[in-house]
């Protein structure tokens, strides 16, 4: 068994905001999961973006201009 006392690992966060372009405001920023990859974390931003969407509605998203943003932010872990 390796050790890893001392070693930290790197982990992301995915965050979302939706956002509405009529009058630039956007909701808090609302964390749904850490990965522990970039890639992970990118790609499940992307779904969570088209599912989000989806759950909002084709009217209220054309009525309001919303959209919605994801970042992946850096957690460092020990």
């Amino acid at each position: 068994i390796v050790c890893l006392i001392g070693l930290s690992m790197i982990k992301f966060m995915l965050i979302l905001k939706i956002c509405s372009a009529v009058d630039g405001t956007c909701l808090p920023e609302q964390p749904v999961n850490v990965y522990d990859s970039w890639f992970e974390c990118g790609k499940s931003g992307t779904m969570n973006t088209l599912a989000t969407l989806d759950l909002i509605g084709k009217d209220l998203i054309n009525d309001n201009r919303l959209y919605v943003v994801f970042t992946c932010k850096q957690l460092n872990e020990t």
